[in-house]
């Protein structure tokens, strides 16, 4: 009986030596009166073979979530409601059968679809050579980076399930994930994914650790991605802008309508735009993805503190290339880790620090719901204009 006691199972424990391939409990096996499920596999066959993936259902809101892919969240439902898009790369992806490395370091695209993904940790923007020096100009290291970086094709080392009991009870999944190398950063990433049975909200927290002797550069970024019905023609994106800035001319080109989504035009170029936002005296702040018919929207929760910039990323192609859209909170600008540096972007994590980072996805399925996020985003908007830059700002993006 769950009672007062928390109930907890570890799942996987690479130091102990302990892994349940198959895992199910559900809120009859703890005398929960709620209605809710947990369960673990590992896939088999094709790319996915030997990727675990757990689900989770709060009888309202389901998704996925991948240990072996840093822990990030691969789709979901809301009501029955697909959350998530629909990416050419079909399945899951074992980080085996994914080189970062390829086409000049898009390596990542190859396992690429899930509807929240990790990027970071030691950078997260384009990929390219990325060269250190000190003071003088000396050469102090240089590296090879691959596009958003690495955690997102680390399996965990650790996964644990948790019920936590209340009214009503809480779900949660944690995972410890490394990204740490000889002669390199040496990160450890602890991920808490929660819902409360019968809830339309998820939260994944991030705590990344140095846990290396010297201090450690950091970049951190969640892309969120939203397909059909979510984002389609007709869809809008209410945020409590400050300022925003295309990021390339042809962003720029369409800057009059960077909040809404065109109708879906096969080989359309990806446009992004990058913001920061205004939040309230706590720094917390959200956006809102509302669709055509305004009756369903898709809201982001974070803090403006932990993550103080925003990228939005429309790729308004026919649905057999993605139709998607990303909504990316981050500490720094998805460029090149070396222009973000010279910005004075990139965080510095001494060594034993940590960061801490939250984020927050909502969904409604009914006008008045939907009507109540707005009113959010408004309220925050408040607390000043929105200044829009019909060009670049040559310190956010690197082709000003």
């Amino acid at each position: 009986m769950l009672n007062d006691e928390k109930f907890t199972r570890v799942l996987t424990d690479v130091e102990n030596g302990i892994y349940l391939e198959n895992f199910t409990i559900s809120h009859t096996d703890v005398g929960d009166p709620g209605n809710w499920l947990i369960t673990k596999r590992r896939l088999h066959g094709g790319l996915s073979d030997g990727v675990d993936e757990i689900t989770v259902s709060n009888s309202e809101l389901s998704f996925k979530v991948l240990p072996t892919r840093g822990m990030n969240l691969y789709k979901g439902s809301y009501h029955g409601i697909p959350i998530g898009w629909n990416s050419p790369v079909k399945a899951p992806v074992n980080p085996a059968f994914v080189n970062l490395m390829d086409m000049g370091g898009l390596g990542f695209l190859k396992g690429f679809n899930e509807w929240v993904c990790h990027c970071g940790l030691a950078s997260h923007g384009g990929p390219g050579p990325d060269t250190i020096t000190d003071d003088q100009g000396n050469v102090v290291s240089s590296t090879d980076l691959t596009l958003h970086g690495r955690i997102a094709n680390i399996p965990a080392k650790y996964v644990e399930v948790q019920i936590i009991p209340g009214t009503p009870a809480e779900l949660v999944i944690i995972g410890v994930t490394e990204e740490a190398s000889f002669c390199g950063a040496q990160y450890r990433m602890t991920t808490r994914i929660s819902t409360k049975v019968g809830s339309s909200l998820v939260t994944i927290r991030d705590e990344v650790l140095n846990y290396g002797a010297l201090p450690a550069e950091l970049e951190l970024l969640y892309h969120s991605n939203f397909g059909m019905p979510w984002a389609e023609g007709g869809a809008k994106l209410f945020a409590p802008v400050k300022t925003l800035c295309p990021r390339n001319s042809h962003a720029a080109s369409d800057i009059a309508i960077w909040d809404t989504y065109q109708q879906p035009v096969a080989g359309f170029p990806e446009q992004c735009y990058y913001a920061d936002m205004y939040g309230n005296p706590e720094g917390e702040t959200l956006c809102v993805l509302q669709n055509a018919a305004g009756d369903k929207a898709a809201a982001l929760r974070w803090n403006v503190r932990q993550l103080p910039y925003f990228c939005q990323w429309k790729h308004p192609n026919d649905d057999r290339e993605a139709y998607v859209t990303g909504l990316e909170p981050c500490t720094s600008f998805p460029n090149h880790k070396s222009f973000e540096r010279a910005n004075g972007r990139v965080l510095t994590l001494e060594p034993g620090a940590t960061y801490t980072t939250q984020v927050s996805y909502q969904f409604a399925d009914n006008p008045a719901d939907v009507q109540k996020l707005k009113a959010e985003v408004a309220e925050l908007q408040k607390c000043g204009p929105a200044t829009i830059n019909p060009a670049q700002l040559p310190q956010w993006t690197p082709d000003a």
